[in-house]
């Protein structure tokens, strides 16, 4: 199977076209055409990309091609996975970075993360680097790691080429000091019966690399003593020398199984700057304990030069034993299992390793039998495999992390190209992220209860309700939840090979679309990973944003605040504090003032205070008395929010303005109420410039319509311009006095709805002039002097696309709309027929949106039961009745004479739509 599906793909790839991709390349056709399982030919596709034979483009779907035959069709390539067909043909440059040594040791992300940190800040410190002990049980890798801090110290140009290594091992010594001595610091003839020429130690051996002395808790007293001139001085003395040292210029590392204060001298461990501890195996995590394994598995496998098949039941078995002797013991287990094998087949070039290969001491701590078994399917180790494509498909968590992150950018790829609108590309951005978080939660039940998980949700719905008030975001409670498995599973994992061009692409991209949710993204994420001390990723607060837009966050715009200012040790706290408790929303920051403090600076506190929150809807102060009632003169002009002061501020005052608050009521309203009901003075100050700009949305027939024309509009507005669209009543905008609480608020730069309210010196346009494509000239003329030519032209473009006849009436009903327009279409042509007289333009797009909802009524049963309006002649109603006939019998249903009289009124009255007709 292996050698025909090679044989065709390499066919195929010679007729590869970059501009006109086949679906010959992949998985799904490739499964169809050899008769596989999808998962099953994506197994074996994945296994060839991991030995080199194949190369992986990651769009979507995910295309493979034969990696021989493209570099003899086109150019070579140097890597076997790309992100986009763009990054493949763009492979000229030199190959990528290859990673430290310490980034390939299981663990170097996990358990081993702050030993590597260490050991590297001792490597990288000046001159010659620190001195280090090393601490753990017997077989945790203490003199692996020696030797590997060696050659990382190479590759970093820390040593030359050619350093020394050096292992020295006391305990070999320890009965005899004076070997010790010797053997470490070299002697000079005649030291000793004997030493009949001078000799060098293992310190002037390791000059110019490094020296690691092993079992150093078999040093005695004294033998620890004797490293003090090299550790203070950095010279050594040889045995029998008295009069001159030889600096020696090495890096040293100590290593010990023993508990340190016990075993050496205070002064000893002084000297030492670095202690680093190694984890025993039983403390690791699950997925590093099976990564070794494999990993063992994998080095004999390449030491044999054949496939290993390995029982689910051995890898239980070896994951559950305890091994008292660290990792040194997993790895003889593992060799003794293999050469079990091996005996029993030997010459094949598959071996069947199982239980029965084991050693019988960890062959009798075989788990309960009952225990499931987390795959019936044996586990193949080919030695042509990439290891980390091995660990990888075994700890999936880590590969569909990495392919939902490669699909996100693939996907935004398509909006940079021109290839897909952003509308349709979000959407499938959001869908994949959903998916991604819920096989995390779903799928890997079992760190459920992790206290790291609990951990991770503890601290994520801080930081979610510290920043929510500072940023005005409503979030669904899930994302918590969500966030918390994402981020306790992806810090087990290393960074990906991510394109940064297009992960730096879609940051800008999302920084100017969803500026609030793009900034409270990168504001928990930064105070995530400080606090939980994972690594940094650019893409996780983009997949947060992404995800936060998705699941229906929104910026609460109108939000009121509230500051308390009083004289004072704690007055303002104590008030702040008992009042938050008692209301159980954190309403009210509080300042608490010293006697001798300036209005000035108590005003530069709550102009702070003012910039680092968002205040459209205004701020509410609450004073003590004096001084602090003329602060507002200070920053009046500064703000552009209404504030409102009162004074005399109590618990009782604060708990009265905070329920209101809470209420969603107006800062002005508030005061006023205040005080009627208390012996308390208020002041109202309105902002004398940099109101924020707004359009306001309005119906004549209430706020249901409105808002969907509110939300229509919204998404025709790009956030960065910072316009925001409001819901208004009709009747209080065409109320002078009413209406005046909004203009005092906001810098409103036009109305648009369905009739005007006649308001002067404002732009009114209408949402007939907009779905016909006649008001597009008026909001152009509006942003014109607020928004760059790009930015206009792409309002312009979403105007056109949202404000179409079908968007809108999508936005009122729930029918299939193209039905509808198409039934409304039918009514007209025979109205107007039976009429003898054309429906004018406007009229038409008024009935297209109120029939749509009149069907919907109908069919809901709610249409209205009275009519208040104007009587309308029988001849007409009939005329309309008949009209109607086409849509009572498409629908199945009767209408009411009620409905007939609405209809009469859009077509003759100005106002398109009736009271119904908002609910919808």
């Amino acid at each position: 199977m292996r050698n025909e599906l090679l044989t065709f793909l390499a066919n195929q790839t010679d007729f590869f076209d970059p501009k006109n991709l086949s679906d010959v390349f992949t998985a799904r056709y490739l499964a169809q055409r050899f008769s596989l399982k999808r998962n099953t030919a994506s197994h074996y596709l994945n296994q060839l990309v991991a030995q080199g034979v194949l190369v992986k483009i990651n769009t979507r779907p995910v295309y493979f091609l034969h990696k021989e035959s493209f570099c003899q069709q086109f150019f070579t390539l140097s890597r076997n996975d790309y992100d986009s067909v763009a990054q493949l043909l763009a492979d000229d440059g030199p190959a990528p970075e290859q990673p430290d040594h310490f980034s390939l040791l299981i663990g170097h992300d996990g358990s081993l993360k702050k030993p590597i940190e260490q050991l590297k800040s001792a490597l990288f410190y000046p001159d010659g680097g620190l001195p280090l002990l090393m601490t753990g049980d017997s077989g945790t890798g203490k003199s692996y790691i020696a030797e590997l801090m060696h050659h990382f110290a190479i590759s970093q140009g820390l040593l030359a080429d050619d350093a020394p290594f050096i292992s020295f091992n006391c305990a070999q010594y320890a009965s005899n000091p004076e070997l010790l001595a010797a053997n470490l610091f070299g002697y000079v003839k005649g030291a000793f019966t004997g030493a009949q020429t001078d000799k060098q130690g293992a310190f002037e051996a390791a000059d110019g690399g490094m020296l690691f002395l092993d079992e150093v808790h078999r040093l005695n007293a004294e033998g620890q003593e004797k490293l003090f001139t090299w550790l203070d001085r950095k010279e050594i003395y040889r045995v029998g020398e008295t009069s001159q040292g030889h600096p020696v210029s090495t890096r040293l590392i100590f290593a010990t199984t023993e508990e340190l204060h016990s075993t050496f001298l205070t002064t000893f461990l002084r000297r030492i700057p670095v202690l680093v501890t190694l984890p025993d195996l039983q403390s690791r995590s699950r997925q590093e304990k099976e990564a070794l394994i494999l990993l063992f598995f994998w080095l004999e496998a390449k030491t044999l030069a054949a496939q290993l098949a390995l029982t689910p039941r051995l890898l239980q078995v070896l994951n559950h034993y305890h091994y008292r002797g660290n990792v040194g013991e997993l790895k003889n287990v593992v060799k003794y299992a293999v050469a079990a094998a091996w005996a029993k087949q030997r010459g094949s070039e598959r071996l069947t390793v199982g239980i029965q290969d084991l050693p019988e001491k960890v062959a009798v701590a075989l788990p309960a039998s009952g225990e499931p078994l987390a795959t019936e399917e044996r586990l193949t180790v080919d030695p042509r495999t990439s290891l980390v494509w091995l660990l990888r498909s075994r700890n999936p968590v880590q590969g569909i992390i990495h392919d939902t992150q490669c699909q996100v950018l693939a996907l935004f790829e398509q909006v940079n190209t021109g290839e897909s609108r952003w509308e349709d590309v979000q959407k499938r951005m959001g869908e994949e992220i959903e998916t991604l978080f819920d096989r995390l939660i779903f799928e890997h039940r079992d760190t459920t209860d992790s206290p790291m998980l609990l951990l991770t949700t503890q601290q994520v719905r801080e930081e979610f309700y510290r920043l929510e008030k500072q940023f005005n975001i409503q979030f669904n409670g899930n994302c918590i939840y969500a966030l918390s498995h994402y981020l306790v599973h992806r810090s087990h994992g290393s960074h990906s090979a991510l394109s940064h061009e297009r992960i730096r692409l879609l940051d800008d991209y999302l920084a100017q679309k969803y500026s609030q949710l793009y900034r409270f993204c990168q504001a928990v994420i930064a105070a995530l990973t400080q606090k939980l001390d994972i690594e940094p990723q650019r893409i996780d607060a983009l997949l947060l944003a992404l995800w936060l837009h998705k699941a229906g966050a929104v910026s609460q715009t109108h939000v009121s605040r509230a500051v308390i200012l009083a004289h004072g040790f704690a007055t303002a706290s104590s008030i702040a504090n008992v009042a938050n408790r008692l209301l159980k929303n954190p309403v009210f920051e509080s300042f608490d003032m010293p006697l001798d403090v300036t209005p000035e600076a108590i005003a530069q506190q709550v102009v702070n205070y003012i910039e680092s929150n968002a205040l459209s809807s205004g701020l509410m102060i609450l004073v003590d008395m004096g001084s602090l009632n003329a602060i507002h003169s200070y920053f009046q002009r500064r703000v552009a929010t209404p504030v409102a002061i009162v004074n005399n501020v109590s618990t009782s005052m604060a708990l009265y303005v905070g329920e209101r608050i809470l209420q969603g009521h107006l800062i002005e309203d508030i005061a006023r109420e205040v005080s009627a009901d208390l012996p308390v003075e208020h002041q109202l100050f309105w902002p004398q410039a940099n109101k924020p700009r707004v359009i306001l949305t309005t119906c004549v027939t209430g706020m249901g319509a409105a808002t969907n024309l509110c939300m229509l509009l919204k998404a025709s507005i790009p956030e960065t311009l910072g316009v925001d669209i409001i819901a208004c009543d009709y009747h209080m905008l065409s109320n002078t006095h009413e209406r005046a609480l909004i203009f005092n608020r906001y810098d409103v730069l036009a109305v648009v709805g369905t009739l005007d309210p006649r308001i002067p010196a404002v732009p009114w346009i209408s949402l007939d002039s907009l779905i016909a494509g006649g008001g597009n000239g008026q909001l152009m003329r509006i942003f014109g002097t607020i928004a760059s030519a790009e930015q206009v032209n792409e309002i312009n473009n979403l105007l056109l696309k949202n404000f179409s006849l079908r968007r809108v009436i999508e936005s009122v009903t729930i029918l299939d709309t193209g039905k509808v327009i198409n039934q409304v279409e039918q009514f007209v042509f025979r109205y107007e027929h039976l009429a003898g007289c054309q429906v004018p333009n406007d009229r038409k797009v008024a009935l297209y949106v109120h029939i749509s909802c009149l069907i919907e009524r109908l069919i809901r049963n709610a249409s209205p039961g009275t009519y208040t309006g104007r009587q309308c002649p029988e001849s007409e109603l009939t005329l309309l009745r008949q009209a109607f006939s086409v849509i009572e019998a498409s629908y199945s249903v009767k209408i009411p004479v009620v409905e007939l009289y609405y209809i009469h009124d859009v077509l003759t009255l100005e106002t398109e739509f009736i009271q119904q007709d908002q609910e919808f």
